[in-house]
């Protein structure tokens, strides 16, 4: 049986159909935390454009005979005075009702897909940075849920308006930013503190192309697998530096940079090494999964049970 999911995130709008064989994946990048960080609300122009794209992924859906289709919103959908408003027109529009994902859910599907990944590890906390929240989730492996569900509008896209300026993170906002960060995630912090120490992963795409930049720069060569790879905060604080240093056209320049995730990358890097330090932890890993492969695997899951 043919299922399709579509995303409306913070950053893209993504299709993934799956056929129990082969996945086919489209997406495009719309940047709509940006959007609502800046204005509050989505505008006329947002609306538009995620309702023609939101379309164009319906009407490939049926030419693929696509039996169930669930789409879903995340976090600008949650921050913008509209996003309710917005994803009811957007489901008229299509024909297909749009769930807003609450905070919780998001982590949740997130923790499973990666804790899937690493079943021979007893415990995984797990640091989810997309374009609108910063995730964390804490847990043992074998239980279904995260014992520790933890969210906070700290995606790039929503907090860049406010933190980059034509790319460049300055050092005085850089600075702000950690503090700030640092005192979101302190109610996270105490009860993790109780909790047993756990392998860190990382996920987000944002992550992945942190991930490649460092493995690029050390090896001289593009690594030919993301997944599973370890990166520590001297990576990470490396790359602050020299992401302070480069004007945009030589950052696109460097061997194994994201050119799609150059402008928002030095505030992603900032991001995940404030967050390990907070953890208190030297090295993650790097996953390829997350709430895609949560989503997709719920959906299968139902699909059976049906």
């Amino acid at each position: 049986m043919r299922a399709a999911l579509i995303e409306i995130g913070s950053t893209g709008l993504r299709l993934t159909i799956d056929d129990g064989r082969h996945i086919e994946r489209r997406s495009q990048h719309l940047h709509l935390g940006s959007s609502v960080s800046t204005h509050g609300s989505f505008t006329e122009e947002d609306i538009s454009a995620a309702t023609r794209i939101t379309a164009e992924f319906m009407t490939a859906t049926r030419m693929h005979n696509c039996q169930r289709v669930v789409a879903v919103a995340t976090e600008s959908f949650r921050l913008a005075a509209n996003g309710e408003a917005v994803a009811a027109h957007i489901a008229r529009e299509i024909g297909c009702p749009i769930q807003v994902l609450s905070p919780g859910e998001e982590v949740t599907l997130a923790w499973r897909a990666v804790v899937n990944e690493f079943p021979f590890l007893p415990g995984v906390t797990m640091v989810d940075l997309s374009g609108g929240s910063l995730g964390l989730g804490s847990g043992p492996t074998g239980v279904k849920n995260p014992l520790h569900n933890f969210s906070y509008p700290l995606g790039t896209s929503v907090l860049a308006p406010r933190a980059l300026n034509e790319g460049y993170l300055e050092t005085s906002t850089r600075i702000r930013l950690e503090h700030h960060i640092a005192e979101a995630l302190k109610p996270a912090i105490n009860d993790l503190e109780t909790a047993p120490r756990q392998q860190v992963v990382l996920t987000g795409g944002m992550a992945r192309a942190a991930a490649r930049l460092i493995h690029t720069t050390r090896r001289a060569e593009v690594p030919d697998e993301i997944h599973g790879l370890h990166i520590d905060c001297s990576d990470l604080g490396h790359l602050v530096k020299t992401f302070s240093e480069l004007s945009l056209p030589a950052r696109l320049a460097l061997p194994g940079m994201n050119q799609r995730r150059s402008l928002y990358l030095p505030l992603a890097v900032m991001i995940l090494r404030q967050t390990m330090r907070s953890l208190e932890v030297h090295e993650a890993v790097v996953s390829t999964v997350g709430l895609r492969e949560g989503l997709l695997d719920q959906l299968m899951t139902q699909q059976t049970a049906a």
